[in-house]
């Protein structure tokens, strides 16, 4: 919307001294839902340089990016977004092809924002394409609104240009455009582009922000041609509504469990730690309901740690391990090597543990909501989750993908 306005950004409290020590500074959410405090790892992992990585040995990959708007009058867009991310990344992990689920990349951009710089479009890289789904949300938690101009054209292609895209033909390339002004705003031409983003393979799917009949939102629809993704309106101030299950207290509490058999390693491992709980809060902040979400995927097998747990560096990398001894807490330090050895095997069996627990749970979870929903009288939702399900799972088909209820 091209309303001036004022940003009134409040400052975090300091979380710990490693926190200070690392610069980290606490965002508090635009969200009604009164989130936690979220340690944003900018001198970590500054943008637009690129976000770590944790590949498995499969060739399954998929790479989306989200292009939100957060001028005036988006902040509803932004809290769907928030509420539903862990639901979003469960869904892709549904799906299996040669008995392996995508690793899934994941880039944020945010547009048409008065905080950001004119010279650049109103347009921020908030991270690239990583698999560090918690620094993902941490940046997400960060977000706020305020008036500005929206060029779609502009952040497609800075998008298209900016990140690292797969050059295999085997990978999913997709973006997903949200706003609610019109698709023409700016000096790059959105058909130019959609047209540069068509010939690296990258899908851009568009997302109106109400009605889409309207001047505006007719735009979104008619800027695609044949060759480019799906059209979606939302009601982007509609209210996630989250189901409770009799399973959300023993869930929460192996969740906790979990988090103790991450041990950090490395100079920047107290910090990162510290997001992860942070994140857990974040989740939390909505519901129980959606803190299960975020540990069903924690328990799946496309969750790595490996720049910071002690667990999943040395799978990684045992050498590092040993080489980084000195910056273990205490307690391990003084460990033999083979002692050591031995901890971080009994650390990764309870983690397995725990992880088949919350695996098990959740399916049950998700048949009693799948239950709760059919016997609802609510409509279906006209949610950014809902329709950005629908569109990848559209699209883990066309490449052969088997979707699991």
């Amino acid at each position: 919307m091209k309303i001036p306005s004022t940003f009134a950004w409040l400052g975090g409290a300091v979380l710990t001294a490693t926190f200070i020590v690392f610069g980290f500074s606490s965002l508090l959410s635009s969200s009604s839902n009164a989130p936690a405090p979220t340690p944003t790892p900018q001198e970590l992992h500054p943008a637009p340089a690129a976000a770590p990585t944790n590949f498995s040995s499969t060739s399954n990959r998929i790479q989306i990016a989200f292009l939100l708007d957060t001028s005036s009058s988006m902040d509803g867009l932004i809290d769907q977004a928030k509420a539903r991310l862990w639901n979003i990344l469960n869904e892709i992990l549904k799906a299996e092809k040669d008995g392996s689920a995508p690793d899934i990349e994941v880039a944020l951009y945010q547009y048409g924002n008065t905080s950001l710089l004119p010279q650049k479009g109103y347009i921020q890289q908030v991270t690239g394409l990583t698999t560090d789904v918690d620094l993902l949300s941490a940046k997400l938690f960060g977000l706020t609104t305020g008036g500005g101009d929206e060029y779609c054209g502009q952040v497609i292609q800075t998008s298209t240009n900016e990140l690292k895209w797969d050059d295999s033909d085997n990978t999913i390339k997709l973006v997903y455009i949200a706003g609610n002004e019109t698709f023409h705003q700016g000096d790059v031409k959105a058909a130019d582009a959609l047209a540069a983003a068509r010939r690296k393979g990258i899908l851009v799917n568009t997302i109106f922000c109400g009605d889409p009949n309207s001047a505006q939102g007719r735009t979104w629809k008619t800027s695609l041609g044949t060759e480019d993704g799906d059209f979606f309106y939302i009601n982007q101030d509609e209210r996630v509504v989250f189901i409770p299950s009799p399973h959300d207290d023993r869930i929460e509490w192996l969740n906790k469990q979990l988090n103790s058999t991450y041990i950090p390693v490395g100079s920047q491992g107290a910090a990162l730690q510290a997001n992860q709980i942070a994140q857990d809060n974040n989740a939390a902040s909505y519901s129980k309901a959606n803190l299960s979400s975020r540990a069903k995927f924690k328990a799946s097998k496309k969750y790595k740690n490996t720049s910071w747990d002690l667990v999943d560096a040395n799978d990684a990398s045992p050498e590092r391990i040993l080489k980084e001894k000195a910056s273990l807490p205490d307690s391990l330090r003084s460990l033999s090597d083979a002692a050591l050895t031995s901890k971080i095997k009994a650390l990764k069996d309870q983690r397995g543990s725990l992880q088949q627990e919350i695996i098990a749970l959740t399916a049950k979870r998700d048949q009693f909501v799948a239950a709760a929903r059919k016997t609802a009288a609510d409509s279906p939702q006209n949610t950014l989750s809902d329709k950005i399900n629908l569109s990848v799972r559209k699209r883990l088909v066309e490449k052969k993908y088997k979707v699991k209820e």
